[in-house]
């Protein structure tokens, strides 16, 4: 997975991310994509590393939580994110690296049930291509599924 297939999947750029001495640091550059809600969004970091992920809340926020739960992995402090996670961390963005983070509004559909947008059906087959595709130490998901 690359930067053109992540346009061709719809996603833009929102946002840079790097470590600065043991803290995540994440820069918004689209303060409208970053209000987006129920959207999907990927991170591509140096050397071929990924995340991908869903936010129902707006993507700011799912940024702000990834600034705080990795830099306390990164210290070695409590944190979702297991010790493990927060070397693939360090790898993916070593010292003086950067990475940049697309996202896009899930795809809002229409059934007989109602009109909703399907960001996780979105999620979980971009994580499954990314799985297929990519050597496995070069992801940041911790699993092939949401």
């Amino acid at each position: 997975m690359n930067v053109a297939d992540l346009k061709k999947y719809g996603l833009k750029p929102v946002a840079r991310v790097h470590i600065e001495g043991k803290d995540l640091k994440i820069t918004i550059v689209d303060l409208e994509a970053a209000k987006h809600k129920e959207c999907v969004y990927a991170f591509l970091m140096g050397d071929g590393y990924f995340r991908i992920g869903s936010s129902k809340e707006p993507l700011r926020s799912r940024l702000r939580d990834y600034e705080r739960d990795i830099s306390h992995a990164l210290k070695e402090e409590k944190s979702p994110a297991p010790p493990e996670e927060a070397e693939k961390w360090r790898k993916a963005l070593p010292p003086g690296s950067s990475g940049d983070i697309y996202a896009r509004q899930g795809t809002e559909v229409t059934t007989p049930i109602g009109t909703f947008r399907v960001y996780m059906d979105e999620e979980s087959l971009l994580i499954g291509k990314l799985f297929a595709e990519e050597p496995q130490d070069h992801i940041l998901n911790r699993n092939k599924h949401r």
